[in-house]
C-alpha cells in the first residue's frame, strides 16, 4: 500500500514582460492576499535566479533559498523545509538567493522540487525573470495559470506580445492572463 498525498493543482505563475514591469510586487500582494484566506498555506518561491527581487521587496534574512533547497533534494522533507522558508503575511516565501550568474538548474530536479512543494501548500506562485529559462518553461507548463504582467509602454507592449506568441507555440496561451 503506497503512500498517497494529497497535491494541489492551485499553481500560479507571474511573467513580466520586461525587468521593471511589476511582476514580483503584483505577486508578492496575490500571494499575500490568498495566505489571509483561513486554511490556506501559501508559498511564494523567487524563480528570477538571475536578479530576484522578493529577498529585498520582503527584507527577508533567511539565507536558504530555491538553489539551496534544489541542491538539499535527495534529504528534503517536513522538517528540513520550514528552515528554508521565510514564512510573512500569511505566506511562506523561497527567495531567489544571491546573484550568481554560473548557476544552472536541471529541469528535472524542479519537477521535484514542484512535486514536494504541493504536497505541502494549497497554493502555488511562482515570480519569473522573464527570460524564459529552461526551468522556467518547465514551471509554467506545471501551472494553471500565468499572469504576463506588462505596462502600457511600447516596449512592455512589445515584448508581452512576443511572449505570449512564444507561450502558444508551447501550447499555454490558454493558461495566460
Amino acid at each position: 500500500r503506497p503512500v498517497v498525498h494529497e497535491s494541489t493543482n492551485q499553481v500560479f505563475s507571474f511573467l513580466p514582460s520586461k525587468a521593471g514591469v511589476g511582476a514580483s510586487t503584483i505577486a508578492a500582494n496575490v500571494c499575500a492576499a490568498m495566505g489571509r484566506q483561513p486554511d490556506t498555506r501559501v508559498l511564494l518561491s523567487d524563480f528570477d535566479l538571475s536578479s530576484g527581487m522578493l529577498r529585498f521587496m520582503l527584507k527577508l534574512n533567511n539565507e536558504h533559498s530555491v538553489p539551496d533547497a534544489i541542491e538539499r533534494l535527495r534529504d528534503m522533507d517536513e522538517n528540513l523545509w520550514p528552515q528554508l522558508v521565510t514564512t510573512i503575511q500569511g505566506m511562506d516565501v523561497l527567495h531567489a538567493g544571491h546573484l550568481n550568474p554560473n548557476l544552472r538548474i536541471d529541469p528535472t530536479h524542479i519537477g521535484q522540487l514542484v512535486e514536494f512543494m504541493r504536497r505541502m501548500y494549497g497554493v502555488l506562485c511562482f515570480d519569473h525573470s522573464g527570460n524564459l529559462e529552461r526551468y522556467s518553461i518547465e514551471l509554467m507548463q506545471e501551472s494553471k495559470r500565468i499572469i504576463l504582467v506588462c505596462t502600457a509602454e511600447i516596449p512592455s507592449l512589445h515584448l508581452a506580445r512576443e511572449k505570449m506568441a512564444f507561450l502558444k507555440e508551447l501550447g499555454l496561451s490558454a493558461r495566460v492572463s
